[in-house]
């Protein structure tokens, strides 16, 4: 028996030892994203809207991304009346305090995170803008934000906001790494660090008219 054990304890620190894989790919009329486990994952042709399932680095499977209509199907109208729902509120005093505290963990998450990235391949330039010059500059300070944190991988990436409208374009060919038992690990502590009970209870909202005794 303690020789199953044996055997079960290493497959499972194998798997751990296996790196959670992102790997993508943009150019003039190529977009590529691979996600994955290892060279194990889902190969997506974006550009194509065509994917496959690899399996140790060998396709298995081919699937289309493209977007299926459903058939309509013309049925008899029967009004119904729903009963009306008592609506929710929720606390904006206690979200703002909650704010700062849940900020702070998901910062800490996502640095935590690019720290044990290991990167395979990055190097590229990418043009890109939204609608709103708001939102540019957001996703700008987000990469600042990014090579203020974590300089020797995002030092690799120039990205280069479009204040006039939306685009994208550019060159780009990332891969990125991490090990599993390091991804389970910043989960765990981020779980740990959130006040869960209070975000699932602001998130749920309390029903109007009541209130605590």
């Amino acid at each position: 028996m303690w020789y199953w054990v044996l055997i079960l304890l290493a497959a499972v620190a194998v798997v751990m030892m296996l790196r959670v894989r992102v790997r993508f790919e943009l150019a003039a009329g190529r977009r590529r994203l691979f996600l994955g486990l290892g060279r194990s994952g889902a190969d997506l042709d974006l550009a194509r809207k065509s994917g496959r399932v690899r399996l140790f680095g060998l396709g298995v499977r081919s699937f289309s991304l493209a977007r299926r209509e459903p058939e309509v199907r013309e049925e008899p109208r029967v009004e119904k009346r729903k009963p009306k729902k008592r609506g929710r509120e929720r606390s904006l005093r206690d979200a703002v305090r909650l704010f700062p505290r849940v900020a702070g963990a998901f910062w800490s998450y996502v640095v935590g995170l690019l720290r044990a990235v290991t990167v395979e391949e990055a190097d590229g330039e990418i043009r890109a803008g939204f609608d709103a010059p708001d939102l540019t500059g957001m996703t700008f300070g987000w990469y600042e934000a990014a090579l203020a944190a974590v300089p020797s991988v995002m030092s690799r990436m120039r990205f280069v906001p479009d204040w006039t409208g939306p685009s994208l374009s550019g060159a780009l060919r990332l891969s990125v790494a991490i090990p599993l038992y390091s991804l389970l690990w910043h989960s765990l502590v981020l779980i740990l660090s959130l006040p869960l009970r209070k975000v699932i209870k602001l998130a749920i909202g309390e029903k109007k008219g009541v209130q605590d005794g």
